[in-house]
């Protein structure tokens, strides 16, 4: 019987191991997922405006779907903001109109209540732009970032 220690365990390779693999994944899930989370717009408000108002194809205008309330146009226009935070909110005439990355939505007086107008960007712009262009609202969708630093804000 020889008093011989086995051998000593081959030096590392030089490969990637389990560990530095769930490294990698680790680091390109967060990345995946800042870059996912920049860009999606969490103020959107058509899902809020179909579930709390009413459908009124028949005042549909302007490429916008019409929506009715019994509420008043400040109220209602409050109500959508606080459940999809609008880029700006601004009001001329008795009409409240809140603008989005991607929509513009209209509410005016009807019937004692409201009418509610959700439009995408565009077609919101084209059909109150004599009103826009007072405010400097830009006839491109804005960007979905609001800046920072000193002085910024709603």
């Amino acid at each position: 019987m020889s008093n011989q220690q086995p051998p000593p365990p081959p030096p590392a390779t030089r490969g990637l191991n389990w560990k530095h693999w769930t490294a990698i994944i680790v680091v390109l899930a967060l990345c995946c997922g800042g870059v996912f989370l920049m860009n999606t717009n969490f103020s959107n408000p058509t899902d809020t405006i179909r579930d709390h108002y009413t459908r009124a194809a028949n005042l549909d205008e302007g490429g916008g779907k019409a929506y009715t309330s019994s509420a008043s146009p400040a109220t209602v226009a409050d109500q959508i903001d606080d459940d999809a935070e609008a880029r700006e909110e601004r009001s001329s005439g008795g009409t409240y109109y809140l603008q989005y990355s991607k929509h513009i939505v209209a509410v005016s007086p009807y019937n004692g209540g409201s009418k509610i107008l959700l439009h995408d960007y565009r077609s919101g712009y084209n059909h109150y732009s004599s009103v826009f262009i007072l405010w400097g609202w830009s006839s491109s969708p804005p960007s979905p970032f609001r800046g920072g630093g000193p002085g910024s804000g709603k």
